[in-house]
């Protein structure tokens, strides 16, 4: 399972961390993640380096609730499309269907999931990750950002009938109940935001249908496979250049052992090393069509040491030779042939 999340879940953190006194950029050097792409859905870092990050901070900077401040800055709209297509369904209870039907759009490594009762319902978050450190810290941090959702749906006056935790807890029990304003439990048989029933017949307003369309059928088209294959082809084309897209230094970039990398790829029906020659052809094809771009350095650009290594490669993928695949993309060859002709 992949072991990903949008980055746009620290938005804030580097505010945070500063104002708590904190080193931002060397903390989050420190657990591998870059602090330019921090706040950016797009862009996806290792679960487990956020579930670190969070409980490192709690612990060296000495604030127990660290996840919960983290999570009251952030809006829910950091759930990217997810949460376009909450705001815009009709009612609460198809919002809340929506956010747990694409949750994995967000992070393949979490789960979460509805219960539905005649007077009271709950929503249940969970992480599918085995072996995953400072996982309250990230529980808390997702359960105070499914707060904030729910009062996006229903309303700032919503209010929890309980809210629950497995962990015992790591602050002042009365800091949970003043950021959930209703009882908390812990130690409990499962992570529960548990509400009235009635709240899932609100209707929202100013329902956007064509925007909640976009969002679903953009998110349909990412599955918790494809999420981690993608995520993996866009470390190869970063790190070709440098010649550093090798399995060993992707899986640490990811903080995957590379085995481990090599089973999720293969549950989506690919490896690692087609990947790799996926994206050098790729990037080979735009470099070959600038002619401003000389051979030797299309060769150093996808990782090759050697020009033959590309010529061979040219002649696997195109079936001809770098030189006359440049010709064909730049029109280099009809351009000769009028000449020869004139």
């Amino acid at each position: 399972m992949a072991d990903l999340i949008s980055a746009s879940s620290l938005s804030h953190v580097t505010e945070l961390i500063e104002e708590c006194d904190g080193d931002a950029r060397a903390m989050l050097t420190r657990v591998g993640i870059d602090i330019g792409v921090i706040g950016a859905y797009e862009r996806f870092i290792p679960f487990t380096a956020v579930s670190t990050l969070l409980g490192t901070c709690a612990s060296e900077l000495d604030v127990p609730d660290f996840a919960l401040r983290l999570a009251a800055r952030q809006d829910p709209d950091i759930l990217g499309p997810i949460a376009i297509a909450a705001r815009n369904a009709e009612t609460v209870g198809d919002a809340l269907h929506e956010v747990t039907a694409f949750a994995h759009v967000y992070s393949p490594s979490i789960r979460s999931k509805l219960h539905l009762g005649d007077r009271e319902s709950s929503y249940q978050f969970s992480t599918v990750l085995q072996r995953l450190p400072y996982r309250p810290h990230i529980v808390e941090l997702a359960m105070g950002v499914t707060l904030g959702t729910f009062k996006m749906l229903g309303g700032n006056d919503f209010r929890p009938t309980r809210v629950t935790f497995e962990h015992s807890a790591i602050a002042d029990p009365r800091v949970y109940t003043d950021y959930f304003d209703c009882p908390v439990d812990f130690e409990a048989a499962a992570n529960l935001v548990v509400f009235p029933s009635g709240v899932m017949r609100r209707r929202l307003p100013q329902v956007d249908a064509l925007a909640r369309d976009i969002a679903v059928r953009f998110m349909t088209g990412h599955d918790r496979d494809s999420a981690f294959a993608d995520t993996v082809s866009e470390l190869i084309v970063r790190a070709l250049p440098a010649g550093a897209a090798s399995l060993e230094a992707i899986a640490r970039l990811l903080m995957m052992h590379p085995r481990a990398v090599q089973r999720a790829l293969a549950e989506t029906d690919t490896t690692f090393e087609r990947l790799v020659d996926d994206a050098r052809r790729e990037l080979a094809t735009s470099l070959l069509a600038n002619r401003g771009v000389p051979l030797s350095a299309v060769a150093r650009q996808i990782g090759y040491s050697e020009q033959s290594t590309l010529t061979r490669s040219c002649r696997r993928w195109f079936g001809m030779a770098p030189l006359q695949k440049r010709r064909e993309l730049t029109g280099g060859g009809r351009r000769t042939a009028v000449q020869v002709l004139g």
